[in-house]
């Protein structure tokens, strides 16, 4: 008998550790980006900010991001499991969760930048 097979869906958990893993990658690349930056020994400390210390500036840009990144969380906990029911790859849906909440925040932005 021909029995034809349900489509396979991807796992929530997995696909939403992917993105989790997009996120945790990104995070510690720019960290490690920032921290491995030399110091100008010429700054001009007349503008605010510019002479913060590595780990003042992370502070400082945690302070920020961290709501930033809060929303993009969220977004991504919503979009992964739409995603995971279509997509039979986790590794795949996690990924275009990521990239999809990333294009909302790109957007988002845009719009906050243009009401300015």
């Amino acid at each position: 008998m021909n029995v034809a097979e349900a489509p396979r869906r991807g796992s929530f958990g997995s696909s939403l550790l992917v993105a989790f893993g997009w996120y945790a990658t990104v995070t510690t690349a720019v960290f490690v980006g920032l921290v491995g930056v030399p110091e100008n020994p010429n700054r001009d400390c007349s503008v605010i900010f510019a002479c913060l210390t590595p780990q003042e500036g992370f502070a400082l840009a945690a302070i920020v991001g961290a709501p930033v990144l809060a929303a993009m969380l969220l977004t991504t906990l919503a979009i992964t499991p739409l995603l995971a029911r279509r997509v039979p790859s986790p590794v795949l849906a996690g990924t275009l969760s990521v990239s999809v909440t990333l294009g909302l925040a790109v957007l988002a932005g845009g719009f906050w930048q243009a009401a300015r």
